[in-house]
C-alpha cells in the first residue's frame, strides 16, 4: 500500500550536493530550486554517505574533487558503486568535472554515474538536469515497475 499525499501537498524532491565552493553551490542551488528540488549540501564525505543511507534523494551531484579527492578515490562515488541495484537505480547521479564533455555517455558509464557535466556548463544546469532526469526516468521505467512489482521499492 502506498501513501498518497493530501491534495496540494507533494512529496519533497531532494538533492544531495557534494560541492565545497560557495560560488558553485549558489549556482547549483538556484538550478535545483528552479526545477523544484530542495538542496541538501554535504559538509564532507562522511555526512554525504550517511545521508544517502538514511534519506531518499532523487538527485546526487558530486564534484569529482570533493574534499580533495579524485574520481578514482572519491568516497561518495565509491559508496554509490557499492549500493544495491534496486536502490541505485532510483538515484540520478551527476558528476561535475573540469575535463568532461557534458552528456558524454561513455564517460558517465565509465564513472558509474548518470551524467557528467563540465563545470563551464553550470549556467545551463537546469536544462541539463531536466533532460538528464527525464531521459533516465524513461530508460528505467520498466525496471522500476518490475522492482515495485516484486516488492523491492
Amino acid at each position: 500500500m502506498s501513501v498518497v499525499p493530501p491534495p496540494g501537498l507533494q512529496p519533497q524532491r531532494m538533492a544531495l550536493v557534494c560541492e565545497e565552493r560557495p560560488e558553485r553551490q549558489a549556482v547549483i542551488h538556484a538550478a535545483l530550486d528552479q526545477i523544484g528540488f530542495t538542496m541538501y549540501p554535504a559538509k564532507d564525505s562522511t555526512e554525504a554517505i550517511e545521508r544517502m543511507r538514511r534519506d531518499s534523494f532523487e538527485v546526487v551531484i558530486i564534484d569529482e574533487q570533493f574534499q580533495g579527492s579524485t574520481p578514482l578515490d572519491n568516497p561518495v562515488l565509491t559508496a554509490m558503486r557499492a549500493m544495491p541495484m534496486a536502490t541505485r537505480r532510483y538515484l540520478f547521479v551527476v558528476l561535475l568535472g573540469r575535463e568532461y564533455k557534458t552528456f558524454d555517455n561513455m564517460m558517465a558509464f565509465a564513472k558509474s554515474v548518470n551524467i557528467v557535466v563540465n563545470l563551464n556548463d553550470l549556467p545551463h544546469l537546469p536544462a541539463i538536469l531536466v533532460k538528464g532526469i527525464n531521459d533516465n526516468n524513461d530508460f528505467y521505467k520498466v525496471l522500476r515497475a518490475a522492482l515495485t512489482d516484486v516488492g523491492k521499492r
